[in-house]
């Protein structure tokens, strides 16, 4: 559906658009521009049927991250928005969603704002309906109504940080786990330089294993700077037997490190610090890697209660005996839905032993586990790329859908690291990303 005018910068600023290219020198600047010309633009296109457009996400606390080129300034990351519709009115289509993304990115580029632009669309009974979990606290407290009703985040039910589950910190860092799997991906060795693509995910990756720490251990904060305060009074009272998985005083040292360079305005060849090389190396990743592997089973003991040494494998085999089978039962409802009621027959006899132990979430984090704790070890000389090892082969056929539109079928008798970790990827971002099941 096309807006029902053209909005011009001119338009929206009152200046021409090619000098707008170094005039974004604050997060707030940006967040204003862009939340203005988001707002216009989804009002012109539905009218009365919108009833608010809000700004989740970092930019809403102006903790967005800002490179600057010659002449724009890129922004890392997307401008994540939550359009709330009436009640009475049927939600677009995601082709029209999609179309108006693609005009507004064209319209924030003119401005010399380079970045992506996401939409959810919902109605009122979603805001009303919203658990207690990292997404929906952050949402009430930081989200920025940017058009419409300026009350709508009210219908949010109010809750502490203390009442979000600690699981909804292990799954954030799974998630983020499996996004530097795909990070990593495309690399058949250890590369000098870190690809600027891998150092955000591994700046991101740091900053999300602070925020499910810190859930784990209580002060959670919705803020990145927050944390990073919050985790360096932590690591500067922590008691020499305390249980932490790893040496707060060090790890709070990268945390804050990641930290001011997300939410600084950045050259675009700066490094996370200062302290760290004119380009960080492999080893910086690795680092973040070895912090997020102990994090994470430390987490996952935590949560099924085990004190004694035991493998990934025995960890999870527990984990999912914990959960309920109506979720399980949502989680597969899900696959169904995707890949279709009658197209997907033959897989169900699959689908079905898989349902008696674990949901689609619990089989793609652990084929993502398996594969992100053999990091960084698969990275070999070109030509030499390893086989999985391990556990890996198993998880992978335990994954919802075995394959992959790039992956040729006679692979799947001894796949590679990379093979794998597009099959995971793909797993994840089909049946994950938009549910919580």
């Amino acid at each position: 559906m096309r807006p029902r005018s053209t909005l011009t910068p001119e338009a929206v600023t009152g200046r021409n658009p090619s000098t707008r290219g170094h005039e974004f020198g604050k997060t707030g600047a940006l967040r204003e521009t862009i939340g203005r010309q988001v707002a216009q633009f989804c009002f012109q296109t539905h009218g009365e049927s919108l009833r608010a457009v809000v700004l989740t996400g970092s930019l809403a606390r102006d903790e967005a991250t800002l490179v600057q080129g010659k002449k724009s300034w890129r922004l890392l990351g997307d401008a994540e928005f939550l359009l709330i519709f009436h009640a009475c009115v049927p939600l677009p289509p995601k082709v029209a969603i999609s179309f108006l993304r693609q005009n507004i990115e064209t319209s924030i580029s003119r401005l010399g704002i380079a970045g992506e632009v996401s939409f959810s669309a919902a109605h009122p009974k979603y805001l009303r309906s919203l658990r207690p979990h990292i997404f929906a606290y952050e949402l009430r407290n930081c989200g920025q109504v940017v058009g419409g009703d300026s009350e709508i985040l009210t219908h949010i039910p109010s809750f502490s940080a203390t009442d979000i589950p600690m699981e909804d910190g292990w799954r954030l860092l799974s998630n983020r786990m499996v996004e530097q799997l795909e990070a990593l991906e495309g690399l058949e060795q250890r590369p000098k330089v870190l690809p600027r693509r891998l150092l955000y995910r591994t700046v991101k990756l740091y900053l999300d294993m602070a925020t499910s720490f810190l859930l784990f251990a209580g002060e959670y904060a919705p803020t990145y700077m927050e944390r990073a305060r919050r985790l360096r009074i932590l690591a500067d009272t922590q008691p020499a037997d305390d249980k932490a998985p790893f040496d707060l005083r060090r790890f709070s040292d990268r945390v804050s490190e990641c930290t001011q360079w997300k939410v600084s305005e950045t050259e675009l060849r700066s490094p996370p610090s200062a302290e760290l090389a004119l380009e960080p190396d492999f080893s910086w990743c690795e680092e973040a890697i070895v912090h997020a592997r102990k994090l994470w089973r430390w987490e996952l003991a935590c949560l099924v209660g085990s004190t004694e040494e035991a493998s990934n494998q025995d960890l999870l085999e527990r984990w999912m005996k914990c959960q309920p089978a109506s979720r399980r039962l949502r989680g597969w409802l899900v696959v169904l839905r995707k890949e279709g009621w009658h197209r997907s027959w033959k897989h169900w006899p699959r689908w079905t032993r898989l349902g008696w132990c674990g949901s689609p979430r619990d089989w793609t984090y652990a084929a993502a586990s398996e594969l992100f704790f053999q990091l960084p070890h698969p990275f070999e000389p070109i030509g030499q790329v390893g086989q999985v090892h391990g556990n890996c082969e198993t998880a992978f056929a335990h994954l919802p859908v075995v394959r992959h539109v790039e992956l040729d079928p006679r692979a799947l008798s001894k796949p590679t690291w990379q093979q794998v970790a597009s099959i995971v990827r793909w797993n994840y971002r089909r049946f994950l990303e938009e549910t919580r099941s």
